[in-house]
């Protein structure tokens, strides 16, 4: 009996072990690139948002094809000018295509873009939005059909 507890305490030991180990060799893209840094400047950067009255209107839904992309950034109901403001679009379903696109203000604090969406499916949407002050971004995921 003793051999039998020794041998599944090795074993246990063994797999506890190798789950370790494969789950350190391959994150399989579930935990993001300096997750700890980003994490820790995020309070801070929504108290300073808060404290700006940053307001960032994003787009109702997107569709496949071409879409017209604006985005409406405002400081305490006021258009935020001048702004580097930028839309990336990856398709998660697909995991053949990832692009950025800069955005043009039309007018004080409308942002467009023309972006083409080629497939169908679940798609990982950020807009960038940096100035001198700030650096912030808003991310969601979309169903495309």
């Amino acid at each position: 009996m003793k051999i039998f507890l020794y041998a599944l305490y090795t074993l246990f030991l063994f797999a506890m072990a190798m789950g370790f180990y494969v789950a350190y060799r391959g994150a399989e893209g579930l935990v993001e690139e300096n997750y700890y840094e980003k994490a820790t400047g995020y309070f801070s950067t929504k108290e300073l948002e808060d404290s700006l009255g940053l307001k960032i209107i994003l787009p109702d839904s997107l569709k496949k094809g071409n879409n017209a992309v604006e985005v409406f950034v405002f400081l305490e109901d006021r258009p935020f000018c001048r702004a580097e403001v930028t839309f990336f679009a990856g398709s998660v379903s697909q995991k053949s295509y990832d692009a950025e696109y800069s955005m043009i203000e039309d007018l004080p604090g409308i942002y467009t873009a023309d972006v083409p969406l080629p497939f169908s499916g679940k798609w990982f949407v950020r807009v960038d939005v940096a100035d001198t002050t700030i650096k912030t971004s808003r991310r969601w995921f979309t169903e495309i059909e």
